[in-house]
């Protein structure tokens, strides 16, 4: 019994830690399954709402942006720059989209 405890102690370092890259997130982009395509889009709403305003300042407040159109903006994006893919998806969607959506700097040195 002793030793069925221990082995039970041991089973959660087994366990590893998988990042979204660039590549798994646009495999599930063109996936034919709904809950794929879905999963990726919850990946990037996630990543968007973390860095929303803080690096990401999307146009008017981000009111007339659709989820939609992010998603689309990061399949291209994937798609068009394959060198990067294998970085994690959240640094791609963050660099992607401080791109082009930049936040304005906010004061100087000392301020």
């Amino acid at each position: 019994m002793r030793r069925f405890l221990a082995v039970l102690l041991f089973i959660p370092c087994l366990a590893r830690a998988e990042f979204e890259t660039g590549n798994s997130l646009l495999s599930r982009m063109q996936s034919t399954s709904v809950g794929e395509r879905m999963h990726a889009l919850g990946y990037i709403k996630g990543v968007v709402d973390v860095y929303l305003y803080v690096t990401i300042c999307p146009p008017g407040g981000g009111d007339n942006v659709t989820a939609g159109q992010i998603q689309d903006m990061i399949r291209n994006y994937l798609e068009n720059m394959p060198a990067i893919r294998h970085k994690t998806a959240e640094s791609i969607i963050n660099d992607a989209l401080k791109k082009v959506w930049p936040c304005p700097q906010r004061g100087g040195r000392g301020a």
